[in-house]
């Protein structure tokens, strides 16, 4: 009987030792928030998945060709939190896209807004007097 008592011992101290996993996050030093960029394309892909959602969309380049912008958005669960479903943003879907630049100069950023060619609008934020809801 003693033996028992001291492998669980043993196994409570150990746990009570081990260092808490930390909850860590990435920053979001890598856009711009002082910057608001904009711009329409046609949607390429949507990865709706956990932690973040992210979405890529074909933009047109004034000299001919596209270029690829490449969208961060928010978890699932706050993106549903704001009216969006799966089925919100689909491959082909044309869209305007409101969004803190990348700070390499790459093609994309954090997604702010989603602006579909029916008029309907996506935020990625709550409503403030900064993001309006906006008026039929």
């Amino acid at each position: 009987m003693v033996e028992p008592l001291r492998i669980v011992a043993l196994a409570a101290a150990m746990a009570c030792a081990a260092p808490a996993v930390p909850m860590a996050h990435h920053s979001y030093a890598m856009f711009d928030a002082g910057k608001t960029l904009t711009v329409s394309g046609t949607v390429a892909k949507v990865e709706w998945t956990n932690p973040h959602v992210f979405i890529w969309v074909y933009v047109p380049k004034p000299e001919g060709g596209y270029a690829i912008h490449a969208f961060e958005s928010d978890s699932v669960n706050r993106l549903a939190g704001l009216g969006w479903t799966h089925a919100s943003l689909g491959t082909g879907d044309k869209a305007q896209f409101v969004y803190h630049p990348l700070r390499d100069g790459r093609p994309g950023g954090k997604l702010m807004k989603t602006t579909l060619a029916n008029g309907t609008v996506l935020n990625t934020t709550p409503l403030t007097t900064d993001n309006p809801e906006p008026k039929p």
